[in-house]
């Protein structure tokens, strides 16, 4: 058995590196998620980030009107 790592773009997984098949080969794939962090775990983390920016560049403006005014003109 070959190990491939590869990404799931739009679809289709594309292999990260060259494979020796030919086209349309078939091939049976089961997969282990890369970095596998549970997502509570990740969103624990990016919330820490977030409040991280936060404290540092103080918040950012809400530009949601300044959107709306554009459009109307």
């Amino acid at each position: 058995m070959s190990r491939v790592d590869a990404v799931y773009r739009h679809g289709v997984f594309e292999p990260l590196q060259p494979v020796n098949l030919r086209e349309e080969q078939r091939v049976q794939l089961s997969f282990d998620l890369s970095g596998g962090e549970a997502p509570p775990a990740w969103l624990s983390r990016v919330q820490a980030m977030q409040a991280a920016i936060v404290q540092r560049q103080g918040p950012l403006p809400d530009s949601a009107l300044d959107i709306a005014a554009d459009r109307v003109r």
